[in-house]
C-alpha cells in the first residue's frame, strides 16, 4: 500500500499532469479551430461540423501530447521538491531518490495503459467518424458556400461569384466575374449551374444555357461567346486530407499485416504508452535540481531530450513505412536508446551518490 508520501507525490504530479493536460489540449484545439475557420470561410468545410471535429480530434490530440505533459508535470513537480529542499528534508527521513520511483510508477503504469486504450481502440474508431464527418462537411460545404444575393470571392479573389437564387444544390442565375492570367476580364452567365468534383476532388461550377463575354478594359472588341455547358474552376488545388486510410483500420487488422505502411502505424500506436514508462525512468534523474540552480534549465534540457526522442520516432516511422527497417526493429531501437539513457544517469547519480557516502566515510575514520 503506498505510503503518506507516496500518495502526496502522486497527488501533486497528478494534478500538474491534469493542468499541463489541458492547457497543452486548449493550445493545439485553438490552432485547429484557426484552421477550421480558414477553410469554411474558403467554402471547403461546412461551419456546423467544427465543433464536432475538434470532439473526436480530441481523443488522437491527447494521445500525442500526454507523454509531453507526464514529462513537464515530473519536471515542475519534483523541481519545485528539489528547489525549496522538501527533497533534501525526505532524504533526512530515509526518503531516498530512488524511492521516488514507487509512486511515479504507480502513476505512469495506469497512466500508460489508458493511453494505450486510447491509441490501441478508440483512436481508429475516431478515426473513421472523422473521416466521414469531413467528407459530409465538404459536401455541404458546397451548398452553403453560396448565399443567393451575395457577392463571394473564389480561388484567391481570381473569380466573384453572384447567384440569384439557391434551389436545394441547384444554382440559378449565376454571374461570375473573372480575372484572365493575360490581364483581360471576363464575365460568364449562365441560367442554372451546380457544384461538381472532378477525378482530382477539385471543385467547379458547371453553369447551362449562358452566354461569356471577354475583352480588355478600355477596348470594345470584347468576344461573345454562347454556350450550352460550361465549367469554372474554384478550388486552387485539391483539399489536403489530414487522416490517413490507415490510421481507421482496427488495431487486431495490422497486428496479422505484413505490410510495411501497416507495420509502422501499429508501431506508432504503441509508441505513446511506451514513452510514458520510459519518461518515468528517466525524467526524475534530469530534475535533480542543485541548490541555488535556476529554476528552467532543467526543463528545456528535458523538452530538448524529447525533441530528440520525438524526431527520432518520426525517422523510425519512415523507415518502416517505406521497409527500410523490418517489425522487429520497429521504433524498438529508440525506446532503447532512452533506456540505455535513463539507465546511464541511473549508475552516474548512484555511482556519484555512493563515492560521496565512502568520502564521507573516510573522513568520519580520520577524524577518530
Amino acid at each position: 500500500m503506498p505510503s503518506t508520501i507516496d500518495r502526496y507525490l502522486m497527488r501533486e504530479i497528478g494534478l500538474t499532469l491534469l493542468a499541463t493536460t489541458l492547457v497543452l489540449l486548449a493550445m493545439v484545439l485553438s490552432h485547429r479551430l484557426a484552421s477550421y475557420l480558414s477553410k469554411v470561410a474558403n467554402g471547403l468545410l461546412a461551419r456546423d461540423s467544427i465543433f464536432l471535429l475538434l470532439g473526436l480530434q480530441t481523443i488522437e490530440i491527447l494521445i500525442l501530447l500526454i507523454p509531453l505533459a507526464f514529462l513537464l508535470s515530473i519536471m515542475l513537480t519534483l523541481g519545485r521538491l528539489y528547489r525549496d529542499h522538501e527533497m533534501a528534508a525526505l532524504a533526512a527521513c530515509g526518503y531516498g531518490p530512488l524511492s521516488v520511483y514507487r509512486p511515479l510508477f504507480l502513476l505512469a503504469v495506469p497512466l500508460a495503459l489508458l493511453t494505450a486504450g486510447f491509441s490501441l481502440f478508440l483512436s481508429p474508431a475516431t478515426m473513421e467518424l472523422q473521416f466521414e464527418l469531413l467528407a459530409k462537411a465538404r459536401k455541404e460545404a458546397e451548398v452553403s458556400m453560396f448565399t443567393p444575393g451575395a457577392f463571394r470571392e473564389v480561388l484567391e479573389g481570381r473569380h466573384v461569384v453572384y447567384i440569384g437564387a439557391l434551389d436545394e444544390r441547384e444554382l440559378r442565375n449565376v454571374f461570375i466575374h473573372s480575372r484572365e492570367p493575360d490581364g483581360d476580364i471576363s464575365t460568364t452567365t449562365g441560367e442554372r449551374g451546380r457544384q461538381e468534383t472532378d477525378a482530382n476532388d477539385l471543385r467547379h461550377i458547371v453553369l447551362e444555357h449562358g452566354y461569356r463575354y471577354r475583352g480588355t478594359p478600355g477596348r470594345g472588341d470584347y468576344e461573345i461567346l454562347g454556350f450550352e455547358r460550361a465549367a469554372v474552376r474554384i478550388d486552387t488545388s485539391a483539399p489536403q486530407q489530414a487522416w490517413k486510410h490507415r490510421e481507421t483500420l482496427p488495431t487486431r487488422k495490422l497486428l496479422s499485416s505484413s505490410e510495411p505502411i501497416q507495420i509502422a502505424e501499429l508501431h506508432m500506436r504503441l509508441n505513446s504508452p511506451l514513452q510514458v514508462l520510459v519518461i518515468a525512468l528517466w525524467a526524475p534523474l534530469l530534475a535533480r535540481a542543485r541548490p541555488r540552480e535556476g529554476r528552467h534549465g532543467r526543463i528545456v534540457a528535458a523538452l530538448l531530450i524529447y525533441a530528440i526522442d520525438f524526431n527520432l520516432i518520426g525517422v523510425g516511422e519512415s523507415w518502416l513505412s517505406h521497409g527500410i527497417v523490418g517489425g522487429q526493429v520497429g521504433l524498438w531501437w529508440v525506446h532503447g536508446l532512452f533506456l540505455l539513457f535513463g539507465g546511464g544517469l541511473l549508475l552516474h547519480y548512484y555511482a556519484a551518490g555512493h563515492g560521496i557516502h565512502l568520502l564521507r566515510r573516510a573522513l568520519r575514520r580520520s577524524a577518530a
